[in-house]
C-alpha cells in the first residue's frame, strides 16, 4: 500500500471511530441506562451533562498541550496511541454493567462516560490537527476531511440501523416492541463496536506514524500563564477565524435543534409510522456515499467559502422548505408524501456531511495564515476551539428543541386535537428557528476572507521564511538579542 493510501485510510478510520462513539452515545446511552438498567432519568441526564462539560473544557487543554509536546513520536502521536485502549474499554464497559445500586450506577456511568469522552478528545483534536501539515494542497485538505466525515456518518448510521434490525429487533421472546429493552443486545453491540473502535484508532495512529519525521516539532513552552494566554489570544484574533467559528456555532445549533425535533416531526407533523421512519433512517446510509463522491466534484477549482455558502442556502431550503409548504398546504399530495420526504431526508444528511467537511478544511487554511502572523503553528489550539464551540452549540440546539416543544404545546397526556394543534405550531416554530440560525450562519461567512490565492501566497511566504539562509539569520538574530540582554 502507498503512503497516500495509508493517510486516506487513517482519516477514514478516525472518522469511523468518532461515528461509532457519537451514535452509540447520542442514540442509545440514555435509553439504555434509564429504561433498561433503571437509573433515574435525572441522574442519567446529570452524568451525561457533567461529561459534556468536562469534554468541552478538555478540548482546548489537549489542543494546546499537543501543540507544545516534545516527544520522539512527535507532538500528536503520543496522544493518538494513549487514547486507543481507554476509548475501546470505556465504550464496552458502558454497556456491560454489573448489578449496582442507584448511586453506584450513577458514578459508574459518570466515570466511564467522562473517560470515553476524554479518550476521544485525545484522539480527535491531535489527529485533526495533523491535517494542515499532512495536506498542504487547498483541495487535498477537503478530500481528506471528506473521507473522514463520510466514513463517520456511514458507519455510525450503519451501526444505529444494525441495533434496530439485529441486536434490538423484536423476537418471539421480545414481542410488541420490547426488543429495545433487551440488555444482552446492548452488551453484544458494545463488544462489536468496542473492538471496532480499538482497530480504527490503532489504524489511524499507525497509518500516519511514518509522517512524524516530516511534521513540526513541539513549540517552546510559553513560560507564564499570562504569556500563554497572550499567545493564544494572538493566534485566535483573526477575522476569518471568528467568521468560521460564528458560522459553526449557528450551524451546530441548527443541527442540534433539527436532530432533537426529528423524532417528533416524523410521527406528529408528517404522520409517518415507525416502520416508515426506520426506512428513512436506513435510506440515509446512502447520504455519506453521495457526499463522498459529490464533494470533490463540487469543490475542485472553486473557493471553499463560496461553495459552503451555497450549500448552506440549499440546506436551509431542504430543512425548512418542505415544512413551510406543508404548513401552508402547498406541499405534495399524501400519495407522494413519504417518497418525497425519503429523498429529502437523504439530501439533508448529505448536505450535513458536505458542510462539515468544508468547514474543517477551511479551518486548516487558517493555520498558515496565523503562522505567518505569529510565527507559531498551533493547529491543536485552532481545532480545539472549533470542537469546543461546536459541542456547546449542539447542546444549545437540543435545549432550543425542548423549548420549541414546550411553546408548541406538546404534552404526553394531551387529547388528540391538542396534539394536532401542537404539531401545527411545531411546524411554524421549526421553520422560524431553523431559518434564523441558518441565515445567521451564512451571514457570518461573509467575513471569511481567505481564498485559494491567499493560501498559496501564505505557503510561499512561509517556505521563504524557512529556507536555510533565513533560518540562520533568525538564529543569529536570537543570539545577538540574547547577547545584548546579557
Amino acid at each position: 500500500m502507498t503512503r497516500a493510501f495509508n493517510v486516506k485510510l487513517s482519516f477514514a478510520a478516525s472518522g469511523t471511530a468518532s461515528g461509532l462513539v457519537g451514535n452509540g452515545v447520542s442514540y442509545f446511552l440514555l435509553l439504555y441506562y434509564s429504561q433498561v438498567l433503571g437509573l433515574d432519568r435525572a441522574l442519567a441526564g446529570l452524568a451525561l451533562m457533567i461529561a459534556l462539560v468536562v469534554d468541552a473544557v478538555s478540548d482546548p487543554l489537549v489542543g494546546k498541550w499537543s501543540d507544545h509536546l516534545r516527544h520522539k513520536l512527535g507532538r500528536r502521536h503520543p496522544f493518538l496511541y494513549v487514547a486507543i485502549l481507554p476509548a475501546a474499554l470505556c465504550y464496552y464497559f458502558l454497556r456491560d454493567v454489573p448489578e449496582l445500586s442507584q448511586t453506584q450506577l450513577f458514578f459508574y456511568l459518570l466515570v466511564l462516560i467522562v473517560g470515553l469522552r476524554l479518550a476521544l478528545t485525545m484522539h480527535v483534536v491531535p489527529f485533526n490537527a495533523l491535517l494542515p501539515e499532512v495536506a498542504k494542497d487547498y483541495d487535498y485538505r477537503t478530500q481528506l476531511m471528506n473521507v473522514s466525515y463520510s466514513s463517520s456518518w456511514f458507519l455510525g448510521t450503519l451501526m444505529a440501523v444494525a441495533m434496530y434490525v439485529w441486536w434490538l429487533a423484536d423476537s418471539v421472546d421480545d414481542p410488541d416492541g420490547t426488543g429495545i429493552l433487551r440488555a444482552e443486545g446492548y452488551v453484544e453491540a458494545g463488544l462489536v463496536a468496542g473492538v471496532g473502535i480499538f482497530i480504527c484508532l490503532l489504524v489511524a495512529a499507525a497509518g500516519t506514524r511514518h509522517l512524524v519525521p516530516t511534521l513540526s516539532a513541539g513549540l517552546p513552552a510559553a513560560g507564564s500563564l499570562r504569556q500563554s494566554l497572550r499567545q493564544a489570544a494572538a493566534t485566535l484574533s483573526d477575522r476569518s477565524f471568528f467568521a468560521l467559528v460564528a458560522s459553526g456555532v449557528f450551524g451546530a445549533a441548527a443541527s442540534g435543534t433539527s436532530t432533537a425535533l426529528w423524532a417528533y416531526m416524523q410521527p406528529y407533523f408528517w404522520g409517518f409510522e415507525s416502520s416508515q421512519t426506520s426506512v428513512i433512517l436506513f435510506a440515509q446510509l446512502s447520504s455519506a456515499a453521495i457526499a463522498f463522491y459529490l464533494t470533490p466534484w463540487i469543490t475542485s477549482g472553486r473557493e471553499k467559502r463560496n461553495v459552503l455558502i451555497v450549500l448552506m442556502w440549499v440546506s436551509l431550503l431542504f430543512w425548512s422548505g418542505p415544512v413551510l409548504l406543508a404548513s401552508l398546504d402547498w406541499f405534495v399530495t399524501a400519495a407522494w408524501l413519504f417518497s418525497t420526504m425519503l429523498v429529502i431526508g437523504v439530501l439533508q444528511v448529505t448536505l450535513v456531511v458536505m458542510t462539515s467537511t468544508l468547514s474543517a478544511s477551511m479551518l486548516a487554511d487558517l493555520v498558515e495564515a496565523r503562522e505567518r502572523v505569529t510565527g507559531r503553528r498551533e493547529e491543536g489550539l485552532l481545532y480545539s476551539v472549533q470542537s469546543f464551540v461546536g459541542k456547546v452549540a449542539s447542546g444549545v440546539g437540543v435545549w432550543a428543541g425542548g423549548l420549541i416543544l414546550a411553546f408548541s404545546g406538546f404534552s404526553a397526556d394531551s387529547a388528540t386535537q391538542v396534539q394536532n394543534n401542537a404539531a401545527s405550531a411545531l411546524g411554524w416554530w421549526f421553520v422560524g428557528v431553523i431559518s434564523m440560525v441558518y441565515i445567521t450562519a451564512i451571514a457570518s461567512l461573509s467575513c471569511f476572507v481567505l481564498t485559494r490565492a491567499s493560501h498559496e501566497q501564505n505557503l510561499r511566504a512561509l517556505a521563504q521564511l524557512n529556507t536555510p539562509q533565513n533560518a540562520d539569520q533568525k538564529m543569529n538574530k536570537k543570539m545577538n538579542t540574547g547577547a545584548i540582554r546579557e
